[in-house]
Order: structure tokens, then sequence, then C-alpha cells
């Protein structure tokens, strides 16, 4: 029996999570079989936020060790909720220094996601509805609906680019994908 080839690992909160940024790959041809998701147990709330948080420097080692091997990629996907996104990367760089890693550097394809408030703002956004990053928007009741809004993304993402209108984290989640993980594909 062959071990499966791993290209990129997802770290994220939710199924929520886990379907749309499977969904994006795909859509930017990544084959979804060598994908590795790393999703929290505990899915919502702060104590998923917390397991995405301290279970980076993990991945971020693991991710080190393999790169020598195979071009291989990290991204880890957690919401801002109501903090600010840069307040959420200082609390990830935090955890890694706590334990001695070197945060991400550069020239490694280690990309970082945060929606602000929460991924449903992107969907919505994505699906035409005008949105802030203070609100709330409600939880899909299947994360397949994310479908229609990854789509738009994705012909975004390969055509004109986001609009100057984008969500300002999901601009920078773009920016984390072309600046780091795109190159490895």
């Amino acid at each position: 029996m062959t071990k499966r080839r791993v290209r990129l690992v997802i770290l994220c909160e939710d199924s929520q999570h886990e379907a749309f940024i499977r969904r994006f790959l795909k859509g930017m041809g990544w084959n979804t079989r060598e994908l590795r998701v790393e999703k929290s147990p505990s899915a919502g709330g702060g104590a998923a936020e917390q397991w995405v948080r301290e279970r980076f420097p993990d991945e971020l080692t693991i991710y080190r060790q393999g790169r020598k091997r195979a071009a291989s990629a990290l991204i880890l996907m957690i919401d801002a909720d109501r903090k600010k996104v840069e307040d959420r990367i200082s609390e990830v760089r935090s955890e890694c220094l706590s334990r001695q890693i070197p945060f991400r550097e550069d020239g490694e394809a280690v990309g970082i996601a945060i929606p602000k408030r929460n991924i449903e703002t992107w969907i919505h956004y994505l699906n035409g509805a005008t949105v802030n990053e203070r609100d709330v928007f409600p939880k899909l009741d299947r994360e397949r609906k994310c479908r229609t809004a990854v789509a738009n993304l994705v012909l975004q993402c390969r055509t004109t680019g986001l609009s100057h209108e984008a969500p300002p984290a999901l601009a920078a989640a773009c920016d984390e994908y072309t600046g780091r993980i795109q190159l490895v594909e």
C-alpha cells in the first residue's frame, strides 16, 4: 500500500471553513486528494479558535520538516470574531514564540486567512450582499451552500481580481494565497 502524498495542510476551526477552503483550492487547480485537513474537534466558539491557535506551531514544525522532501504548504484559517485581524495574527505569533518556534518566515508557503468577523461575512459578500466586518451574518444550514460564493471568488481570482469593495480581510487572504501558496502549485 502506498502512502498518500500531502501537498497542503489546512488548519481550521470548523466544517464551514473546511468546505470554503477545499472548494477554493479545487477551483484554483489543486488536487483535493493531496490535502490534509486538521479541524477543531469542538467546532464553534472560543474553544475552536484556541485549538487552532495552539495547534499551529506543531503544524508549522511538520511543514518545515516535510518541505525538504516535497512541495508543501500550510494554510491557517481562524475567525477574527470581534478582534482585529492583526491581533489574531499576533496571538498566533505569540503561541509560536512561547514554544520557541519561529513564526513563519519569508519564502515559506504558510498562508493565514482570517475572516473578520467570520467566514459568513465573506460568503455573504461573494453572494452579492453588502457587508461590513462588524455585523454577524447567519451561518449556513449546510456547509456546501458556500459553493456559489466560492465559485465567484475563484472567478474573480482567475480574471479581474477582487473588487475594491471587498472586505479588507478577504483581500488580505487573497494576497496571502497569491504571495505564499499559489507559488507551490
